[in-house]
């Protein structure tokens, strides 16, 4: 990479300004700017270029990271692990990702890729947890906004999934050539409750 490439704003080095960055994602929303300093201190800078694999799935590592510059693309493999990837989403800066890893350590559940040159800060999960395992008051918020975080995406999934089942159903019937009884039906569908 030239030196254009791999250059970042100076500000990400400072802790000051990493915390101010952190204190952006729900999972640290609850901590101090002091408490913030100290994690964000335990994380490094990493310069992807456009098109590059940050995670692959099904690899194993532990570690988050939030994106500083750029869009990333959040992919799932096909049907029986074929080569082309689904696009489950984009995510651009002050996004996260990862971060599934500290909880449950178990491979890697999707692939994400730069779609262009990308600044992120990365988080490596064993240096959290030795930090978190030494302040039981912090551990505790991070572990309880983290539970949050995951709730409210369980929530989210649940009306996309929702959504797509009166989609396909909709599909269905108007193949059938049935519309007016999917119309009937989106009407009586009651939605899940958590």
């Amino acid at each position: 990479m030239s030196s254009a490439e791999t250059s970042f704003s100076q500000d990400y080095l400072n802790p000051y300004h990493g915390a101010l960055l952190l204190q952006k994602l729900p999972i640290f929303s609850e901590f101090s700017q002091r408490e913030l300093e100290r994690i964000y201190a335990l994380g490094e800078i990493r310069v992807y270029r456009s098109d590059t694999n940050i995670l692959i799935e099904g690899e194993t590592s532990v570690g988050m990271y939030l994106v500083l510059e750029g869009q990333v693309g959040v992919f799932k493999s096909g049907k029986f692990g074929s080569e082309e990837g689904h696009l489950l989403t984009h995510l651009g800066p002050a996004s996260c990702f990862g971060e599934m890893s500290f909880i449950d350590n178990k491979p890697r559940s999707a692939t994400v890729t730069t779609q262009t040159r990308a600044v992120v800060y990365y988080l490596d999960g064993p240096a959290l947890h030795g930090e978190l395992s030494q302040d039981a008051p912090l551990a505790q918020r991070f572990y309880s906004n983290f539970a949050r975080v995951l709730s409210t995406r369980l929530r989210e999934l649940d009306e996309q999934y929702i959504l797509s089942q009166k989609q396909l159903w909709k599909l269905a019937l108007s193949r059938r050539g049935d519309d007016s009884e999917c119309q009937n039906s989106q009407k009586s569908s009651p939605s899940p409750s958590r």
